[in-house]
């Protein structure tokens, strides 16, 4: 999960498709994940967010530019998956399941809707870029 990566944008509906989606995932020596994403929009316009926060699920705050989001919590199940917990103003948003294959060049992100309603699962696809 550790580094670089990049939404594989050609897999997403073209109405809701941004320009680019990177990830980057660094772990301190005490065992802190800072999580940096950057959204570019078709128009160019781009949207950071940055967090640190230990594995225990509990929730921290983003900084950045990022409006629609204000909190995440993480848990780590399995070496190869992390799984995150957005929020905004106390409120859950969607939970997000990431996925590396064994190859360690990519990488699925499952995506958990916040809702009253049965949600449906949304997967999108990444690589890594370092």
């Amino acid at each position: 999960l550790v580094g670089n990566w990049s939404l594989d944008v050609s897999r997403v509906p073209e109405d809701e498709r941004p320009r680019s989606v990177t990830m980057r995932f660094r772990v301190s020596t005490d065992q802190k994940w800072t999580t940096f994403v950057e959204i570019v929009a078709p128009d160019g316009s781009s949207q950071h967010g940055e967090s640190t926060a230990a594995l225990d699920g509990v929730p921290v705050a983003i900084s950045g530019n990022m409006d629609f989001v204000d909190t995440v919590a993480l848990r780590q199940p399995a070496a190869n998956t992390l799984v995150m917990t957005l929020g905004k103003n106390g409120t859950p948003l969607s939970t997000r399941v990431y996925t590396v294959a064994r190859d360690r060049k990519s990488m699925t992100e499952t995506i958990v809707w916040a809702g009253s309603a049965l949600p449906k699962l949304e997967t999108t696809y990444f690589k890594r870029i370092d």
